[in-house]
């Protein structure tokens, strides 16, 4: 063997290896100094350019100074310490040049890369990968090191500043070669120092290596691949397969990527840069899946997300989410129970590590469902007694009466204490299977996403019917894309029949005693199927509006909104007016609910069935029972014009969101097997018309209505049917 060229005998301290890279003498300035100095230099030179980056660079040393992090000492007068707060600021403007450059706004990027010039300006010439890999190659085969647990002791050989190279850039180089093969690393250093000589073996060996993984040159030649990956197993609890096939494909605009596993898992990603990742499970499950032995199971899990599990207990779930730093949350609805995490970039990895463990191996312990059981009916009074979120509750019940969407959301009382350990444990084992999950991540490298499921078990979760072994292995994709088709709301699980089916119905909830008078009224609308109805209604609950009788808001906030101009402008007794919109899979709800003083109940609901009416009349026409400031009745041009400005305006608000973009990416994934992006639903919004929208109204109409009133309720329950037909809605 040959013995490799060393570029030191002796490690150098910190110290010395700085001041060989700045080039400066044992009196030089420290970089603190040097920025103090270009600091007054700049301020009399009234540099606009190089005076803010110096600013922001002291204001990041002296937040260091005063939180340092993970208790680590930090000084200013240590160019080590320093030269690391100058590595995070550049990666920063990489990050804002890489989104700039992105966005089409070059002209950002290019003040970004002057700012970026700046800050490199104080540092030497950084290192290559190549160069980081030939002294961390000299320094593995001095120690005669492998494996991971080496780290420490080549990171401290290594010779390398903060100053040279990041050091989290050093560390990856470092564990690369650690953990892979001895030859590849021996040719790889070898080609490079022309020192292969007589290594014919080593040469041969290499290339064996290299062929070996010929996959992973197939994975970097682009986005969509058939791949097999050896995964390695980080937990002996955690049974892992051999090999994974897995296929991935990118959306139009080659933003969104979507890769399949033959047993049904969906990985989905967007590398939206920021200073923020995002990582979630969506599983579908839910209220409408349930039935009577179930019901208010998806409520239970979301509240025993992040306790024990095989590899957590609820204190160590919690400490972990604590040094997270980030928002970590898990919740329940009607058609999917999800976990999501914001957190920093370098703690991904903990993250999807906490939601597998949540998702897929939870452990029911008796003394949590005890604590479930204790507090859960107080969780449940609390909702009961706020109406705006209680009402809409009762409204689905009384819509949809015969189950799958008028299911409860939350557990009932009866249903709370006939929960068991064995249970919860049956309903996991019957809902979380691979087909009906969808993992999303937005800034995140997909690769890395895709490697961090496979590590934490998310690939090897069997399916309920797992696919005929030919499927698996067709190389042109069609499971791939018959897995994409099927979604999960279609998945080989045997479950009960979940397409809803609207009954529409009224419930009365005598209250005498209270302030206010609730009224709903609502009707079937479109669901997510059907694209068109979709953004029918969603234009149309722009139209409407609504809100309080006070409202510190002006134009953008909905004050020319029908519902204000028409209804809370000219009724002072109404205290608030509002349409809603719940929209799911196969079905949705349309209408409007408000609130009046005890014993005008009855003319409120008069109210607002004719705002439905009237919008569906024909623009121009005039009902018979058409109040006399109305100018007119159908949607007019302007105003439909205003709602889609409005919605468009909400929509891109929205879509800033992280969490948001995550929550909708994943849903879109998981109902559609397909991304509609911004862009394809603002060319929706403006292709709507009013005569959209009367029809739209109209259809309202052709379903029978579902009326709620809690409060003084003895006028609407008298008069409701006969101010129903008079506004020609059925009951």
């Amino acid at each position: 063997m040959f013995a490799p060229r060393l570029y030191f005998r002796a490690r150098p301290t910190t110290t010395a290896v700085l001041r060989r890279c700045l080039g400066s003498t044992a009196d030089a300035q420290t970089l603190d100094a040097r920025l103090k100095a270009d600091l007054k230099a700049a301020m009399k030179a009234k540099d606009k350019v190089r005076l803010p980056v110096i600013k922001g660079i002291l204001s990041d040393i002296l937040y260091a100074e005063k939180n340092p992090a993970g208790g680590a000492s930090f000084s200013r007068g240590s160019d080590a310490d320093v030269a690391a707060i100058f590595q995070r600021a550049i990666r920063r403007r990489n990050d804002s040049i890489e989104s700039f450059v992105g966005g089409g706004r070059e002209d950002l990027a290019e003040t970004e890369r002057a700012k970026l010039a700046i800050l490199q300006g104080y540092l030497p010439t950084q290192l290559t990968v190549e160069q980081i890999e030939e002294r961390a190659n000299q320094v593995i085969q001095q120690l005669g090191v492998t494996g991971s647990k080496a780290m420490g002791a080549v990171m401290r050989d290594i010779g390398i500043s903060t100053a040279e190279a990041p050091k989290a850039k050093i560390a990856e180089v470092v564990k690369r070669l650690l953990t892979s093969s001895p030859a590849a690393r021996i040719g790889r250093y070898a080609q490079r120092t022309g020192s292969l000589g007589s290594l014919a073996a080593d040469r041969q060996s290499a290339a064996c290596y290299m062929f070996k993984n010929a996959t992973d040159r197939q994975r970097a030649a682009g986005y969509r691949f058939k791949s097999t990956v050896t995964p390695a197993a980080k937990d002996a609890s955690i049974p892992l397969n051999s090999k994974t096939q897995y296929v991935t494909e990118a959306s139009a605009d080659g933003k969104t990527l979507v890769t399949a596993f033959p047993n049904g898992l969906r990985i989905t990603s967007e590398a939206n840069p920021g200073h923020f990742a995002a990582v979630g499970v969506y599983v579908d499950a839910g209220s409408r899946y349930e039935d009577g032995s179930t019901s208010g199971y998806a409520h239970l899990m979301d509240r025993l997300a992040f306790r024990n599990s095989e590899r957590f207990t609820s204190a160590e779930a919690m400490a972990a989410i604590e040094k997270l730093g980030g928002s970590i949350m898990s919740s329940s609805s009607r058609e999917c129970i999800m976990y999501q995490a914001a957190v920093f970039p370098q703690d991904v990895p903990t993250a999807v590590k906490l939601l597998a463990d949540t998702t897929l191996r939870p452990k029911f312990l008796p003394e949590d469902v005890g604590e479930l059981q204790a507090t859960v009916p107080w969780e449940l009074q609390d909702v009961e007694s706020k109406a705006d979120m209680f009402l809409p509750e009762k409204l689905h019940e009384a819509a949809f009466r015969s189950g799958t969407l008028g299911n409860p959301l939350l557990c009932p009382i009866s249903q709370l204490h006939s929960a068991t350990v064995d249970s919860l444990a049956e309903y996991h084992e019957r809902w979380y299977r691979p087909e009906r999950i969808v993992v999303a991540a937005i800034g995140v490298d997909h690769q890395q996403l895709i490697n961090l499921c496979i590590d934490n078990g998310f690939a090897d979760l069997a399916p309920s019917h797992p696919a005929p072994a030919a499927d698996q292995s067709n190389s042109n994709g069609s499971w791939f894309r018959k897995i994409l088709a099927t979604g999960g709301a279609n998945s080989r699980i045997a479950v009960p029949s979940c397409k809803s089916v609207y009954t529409g119905g009224t419930w009365f909830d005598s209250k005498p005693d209270v302030d206010f008078t609730q009224v709903y009224l609502g009707f079937k609308s479109a669901g997510i199927d059907d694209e068109h109805g979709l953004y029918v209604y969603a234009v149309l609950q722009m139209l409407l509006g609504g809100g309080g009788s006070f409202s510190a808001g002006g134009p953008g906030k909905g004050m020319y909104s029908r519902l204000y101009t028409r209804v809370l402008n000219q009724h002072a007794w109404i205290e608030s007016c509002v349409a809603f919109h719940h929209c799911y899979t196969d079905a949705g709800l349309f209408g409007i609910s408000a609130s009046c003083r005890p014993r005008n109940e009855h003319a409120l609901f008069d109210v607002i069935a004719t705002e439905i009416e009237a919008v569906a009349a024909t623009s121009g026409k005039r009902s018979s029972f058409r109040r006399p400031y109305a100018s007119q009745e159908g949607a007019s041009l302007f105003e439909v014009k205003r709602a889609k400005n409005q919605l468009k305006s909400n929509l891109l608000m929205n879509l800033e969101s992280r969490m948001v973009q995550l929550e909708d990416l994943g849903r879109q994934i998981q109902v559609s097997g397909r991304k509609v992006p911004a862009e394809a639903m603002i060319q929706h919004i403006e292709a709507i018309t009013p005569e959209d929208i009367r029809k739209g109204a109209a259809e309202l109409l052709a379903s029978p209505a579902t009326v709620l009133a809690q409060g003084y309720v003895d006028g609407i329950s008298q008069f409701c049917p006969q101010v129903a037909a008079n506004h020609g809605i059925k009951l």
